[in-house]
């Protein structure tokens, strides 16, 4: 009788060691694939840089001519309502200011992404688009609402806050789609991602936005978006914005994956924001133009 040879014992320790290295592996190779372009990166650098002006910021803008040519159209769009067109770039820097020039840019980077058309059963990549941007304006109008966090940090925090999906689908297709079939039978998305991936969206999107040199409260609120309650750091104000944000957006039919499955908020994060149970009703009721101004910003 032939007998089977014992498989070495790994300690849980090791396990996990091999797991992270493994994943370290991948999101490396992932995010190598999905680097923001060198144009995008120095945006990025002179938009924080305190001594910038606006000739800095024309010179990189004006390297990515398909950028520029977008900048206008959105700062000539229905939701700047600008009386007299736009037809220079300068001006529209002059008009916008460099940290709103710097969430354009982003979000076209974060468009061309999504060009190539993908969907699957609920999910389409069309519609994570228009959730990533529904999610970043919303984010937007609740900063400003409540004065806990710098409203253009919010709109780039929701923005990104799914990336790490849109990377998933891009690369890893085929286990994608187990995710969307298991979420279709009601699995929780991150528990779904995991059980497939063994690493969610999250885990993902946090990694290639540190990479990309955002900052850590950026970094924070993409990571603990789907459970809030874990984050202990400084961006929990932030990251309180993005949690109700992407609810908000879920519950008005722009959801990530085509089900509206993200549980509401907790009363410690309404609480956190002085919002109650009533007034976050209200404010579902009465996301009509703020809705219509992201879907402009995800046609640019």
């Amino acid at each position: 009788m032939t007998t089977l040879a014992k498989s070495p014992s790994v300690t849980p320790h090791v396990a996990s060691e091999q797991h992270n290295e493994a994943l370290e592996r991948l999101f490396q190779r992932l995010g190598q694939l999905s680097s923001l372009p060198a144009v995008a990166q120095r945006i990025l650098q002179v938009a924080d840089n305190d001594e910038s002006n606006v000739a800095d910021l024309l010179d990189v803008v004006g390297q990515d001519p398909t950028l520029s040519i977008r900048i206008l159209r959105t700062v000539n769009s229905s939701i700047f309502g600008i009386p007299n067109e736009v037809a220079d770039l300068q001006t529209a820097i002059a008009m916008l200011g460099f940290v709103e020039v710097r969430n354009l840019a982003m979000t076209v980077y974060v468009a061309r992404l999504c060009e190539d058309s993908s969907s699957y059963r609920s999910f389409s990549r069309e519609a994570l688009w228009k959730h990533m941007v529904a999610v970043g304006t919303i984010a937007r109008m609740l900063a400003k609402i409540y004065r806990r966090v710098e409203p253009e940090e919010a709109y780039m925090a929701g923005l990104l806050h799914d990336v790490g999906m849109l990377l998933i689908d891009q690369y890893m297709h085929s286990s994608f789609c187990q995710v969307i079939d298991l979420v279709a039978d009601g699995a929780e998305t991150t528990s779904a991602e995991r059980s497939i991936l063994t690493f969610d969206h999250t885990d993902l999107g946090a990694y290639v936005a540190r990479k990309s040199n955002f900052p850590d409260r950026v970094v924070d609120a993409i990571h603990y978006h789907h459970r809030p309650d874990d984050c202990t750091s400084s961006a929990q104000a932030l990251l309180n914005i993005v949690a109700v944000a992407n609810y908000l957006a879920s519950r008005k039919g722009l959801s990530s994956l085509g089900v509206r499955n993200i549980a509401a908020p907790t009363d410690r994060i309404c609480a956190a924001l002085g919002l109650n149970k009533k007034q976050l009703a209200s404010i579902v009721e009465e996301l009509g133009s703020v809705l219509e101004s992201a879907q402009v910003l995800a046609g640019i």
